[in-house]
């Protein structure tokens, strides 16, 4: 039988290896505002929630290395594939059920888009914990405007009312990311 807690520890050692300094942080928010969603998801969509992100710990790339968000869509789906083949590798070396191994890799492959109730699921959960944490280092990095075109991209993927009722109401410390999520959000 697989042991879901040594999957994890693995997937967060390779996490740690992101340049992105809050990768592990991020994936376990992931997790987390998935349950909240969906407290019985199962452990095929939990361990996509972990793992949707993996391929930043092993290639290095990040959304810094677009020159605009003009080519985000392809983009982001590049990186769902990758992400999606790494963990494949990792759930056969944890020999886990092909059943559960293609259910993971079709989550993880989508998690930028969604498409289907647990597709969407994965993806809303991605998009609150960006909400919830990533929005400092993402202004940090990447300045102001691409911290308003990001909010934007993440708010409007939301795919239900209740995920879109979380991040209205979340509030944040920084006067500045107030002020710049509640100019994107009153835009949309």
């Amino acid at each position: 039988m697989p042991n879901f807690d040594q999957l994890k520890s693995e997937i967060e050692k390779i996490l740690s290896n992101s340049p992105l300094d809050f990768e592990i942080r991020h994936s376990q928010l992931t997790l987390e505002r998935l349950l909240k969603l969906d407290p019985n998801a199962d452990e095929a969509l939990q361990i996509a929630a972990i793992a949707h992100d993996i391929e930043r710990g092993i290639t290095k790339i990040t959304e810094k290395d677009l020159k605009d968000l003009s080519n985000f869509n392809q983009f982001k789906k590049e990186h769902c594939i990758r992400s999606a083949e790494y963990t494949k590798e990792i759930l056969l070396k944890y020999k886990y059920p092909q059943d559960t191994i293609d259910k993971v890799t079709k989550l993880i492959a989508n998690h930028e888009f969604g498409g289907d109730k647990e597709g969407n699921l994965l993806m809303d959960a991605d998009s609150l914990a960006y909400f919830s944490y990533n929005i400092p280092f993402w202004l940090k990095r990447n300045g102001r405007e691409r911290t308003k075109e990001k909010i934007k991209v993440m708010y409007t993927r939301l795919s239900n009312d209740k995920a879109k009722k979380l991040v209205e109401d979340m509030t944040f410390n920084d006067p500045e990311i107030t002020n710049i999520f509640r100019e994107v959000i009153s835009e949309i």
